[in-house]
């Protein structure tokens, strides 16, 4: 048994550590733990994505719950993750399962554990479940005999959350023109709910794989720059204005432009901010992980907003979000949440809200990156992955903390710690080091204001490096 947690939950390749048994034995230890905590009887939400068994794997979780006596809403379809929080708020539920393993590739599977906020749980959350697995006998109830007793009840909220997507959004008739987008679900769960809303929204949609595919059509269900090729090419085919792209289970959003380029997940989060600012006049604290651009930062100050800097993680912009007054947290993934919605990604809101901010302004989405970039400056942003023994990584971070007086040609202004080694740079440019805690990578993040001086910051951390592999996965 080897059953390994992450922030948010479980994730194995299936069939060698995301197995059945292993899946019961983690499902055991999360009722045991609502047992002892008293809030059983509120019940948990099971939702699941088009990954291999999935279905299955949703069902088994749902009868060893029940055969614990908690009462189980099993979500009667593929779903996107935030339905799936959506409807643990709206049902008052103690918790939500979903049945994902995200954007990794197809021979993964994974169990991401919601709380009672409809948000991710903490990290003290997952070490008591963590500690539980294997301390009990696992209790299972037939299926047929669990929805007979009312302890599995199938249920649709589709209706409830499409209202919940247009409570913030412009009624239709306020619309000037109508938009033509590209929704490209890489074969995930949140295509159709994201076609539908557009549409009803007044855009004029054109659908890209949109079929649940478990292969996920031989490409990771993952909205970067080298996953989308299918994406810039429709939307030159079809003359869009724009395409947008959802990840495997709808939490992520990716975007192209009219003119098929990759729009980075750093300036949509930056134009959501943008908006929900200036054409919204919403107030709040914006809230970024630590390897996020810092056109964020420039727009906060711009609108006399705080801005919090967190680790890595959206649970740890989810904890700041139960906290304080919050108006919009977001990653450099493009996972991006704005708690008035809920305190959860939600890629399909955030798609909605960048087509509001286009209507409202007027632009299109190369023009709004432009006068992003002019409100906030030219900023370049990469990240590379580098293939790197545990060994060497540690030997590695060991010899960053020490302060260079320079780094790629940039003077070196200070060093921060707070998830990795961060090198505070000239110019408002950084490099970040960080390790991975789950795989035998490093993550490099850099940004600068000049792509010259970008690709010399990559350059000089690959030659630290030395003999890494990159894997070269730009964001």
């Amino acid at each position: 048994m080897e059953i390994r947690f992450g922030t948010e939950g479980w994730r194995g390749q299936i069939a060698d550590t995301f197995t059945i048994s292993n899946l019961k034995l983690v499902c055991q230890a999360l009722a045991d733990e609502l047992l002892v905590r008293g809030t059983a009887e509120q019940g948990m939400v099971i939702g699941y994505d088009t990954r291999f068994l999935s279905d299955t794997f949703a069902r088994v979780c749902a009868q060893v719950l029940a055969a614990n006596g908690i009462p189980v809403y099993l979500l009667d379809s593929v779903t996107p993750t935030p339905l799936l929080s959506f409807a643990v708020r709206y049902l008052d539920a103690a918790g939500g399962l979903m049945v994902t393993a995200s954007h990794n590739p197809k021979e993964w599977n994974g169990l991401k554990w919601k709380g009672p906020h409809a948000g991710p749980v903490g990290e003290g959350d997952i070490r008591q479940l963590a500690a539980r697995v294997g301390k009990s006998a696992v209790q299972i109830m037939p299926f047929d005999e669990a929805k007979s007793a009312n302890l599995i009840r199938l249920t649709n909220l589709d209706s409830q959350y499409f209202s919940q997507l247009f409570r913030f959004l412009e009624p239709p008739g306020s619309k000037k023109r109508r938009v033509h987008v590209v929704v490209d679900a890489m074969h995930g769960a949140a295509g159709n709910y994201f076609a539908r809303a557009l549409e009803e929204m007044g855009c004029m949609v054109t659908r890209l794989r949109s079929e649940p595919d478990p292969t996920f059509g031989g490409v990771n269900p993952e909205p970067i720059q080298q996953n989308l090729g299918l994406l810039m090419e429709k939307v030159l085919e079809v003359e869009a204005d724009l395409g947008l792209a959802t990840d495997g289970d709808g939490d992520r959003l990716g975007a192209v432009d009219a003119h098929g380029n990759f729009v980075s997940p750093q300036i949509l989060f930056s134009l959501l901010t943008l908006h929900l600012l200036r054409e919204r006049k919403w107030q709040g604290a914006v809230v970024k992980t630590f390897s996020t651009t810092g056109m964020i930062d420039k727009v906060a100050s711009l609108y006399g907003v705080p801005l919090r800097v967190v680790p890595i993680g959206f649970k740890y912009i989810c904890d700041v979000m139960q906290s304080e007054d919050v108006l919009i947290g977001g990653e450099e993934s493009g996972g991006i949440g704005i708690p008035r919605h809920m305190p959860e990604r939600d890629g399909i809101f955030s798609g909605m809200l960048l087509i509001e901010h286009l209507l409202c302004s007027g632009q299109d989405l190369t023009d709004a990156a432009e006068h992003l970039m002019f409100l906030a400056g030219h900023h370049a942003y990469d990240r590379v992955d580098v293939h790197l023994e545990q060994k060497k990584k540690e030997q590695l971070l060991k010899s960053l903390r020490q302060k260079p007086r320079t780094f790629g040609g940039l003077a070196v202004e200070a060093v921060q710690t707070l998830d990795g080694i961060k090198y505070r740079l000239q110019d408002d440019g950084w490099i970040l080091f960080r390790p991975s805690g789950t795989e035998p990578l490093l993550r490099i993040y850099a940004e600068a204001k000049d792509p010259h001086d970008l690709h010399k910051l990559i350059g000089a951390a690959k030659q630290l490096i030395g003999q890494g592999k990159s894997a070269a996965k730009d964001r």
